[in-house]
């Protein structure tokens, strides 16, 4: 059952990336860009997009926010 439960989580981490990225690139933000603007090394925002980091959900949010993704589409992170 933790297994199921873990493949979840890794799913929602994955498309909450694949937000991130979509919305930063609609801005026209490269991942070093994003970093910079955040305070956060261009490797993190790397792993966060491909689903492979995961952060502090206030760290999250806030990446969310500088790239642009509509609150709404991440709320089921919380």
């Amino acid at each position: 059952m933790k297994q199921d439960s873990d493949s979840v989580l890794l799913r929602s981490a994955a498309d909450f990336g694949q937000q991130i990225r979509l919305a930063r690139k609609a801005q026209g933000l490269t991942q070093a860009e994003l970093a910079a603007i955040a305070g956060v090394g261009t490797r993190f925002v790397s792993k966060l997009e491909r689903g492979k980091e995961r952060a502090q959900l206030g760290s999250a949010l806030e990446l969310a926010r500088l790239a642009g993704v509509a609150p709404g589409s991440y709320t089921h992170l919380t």
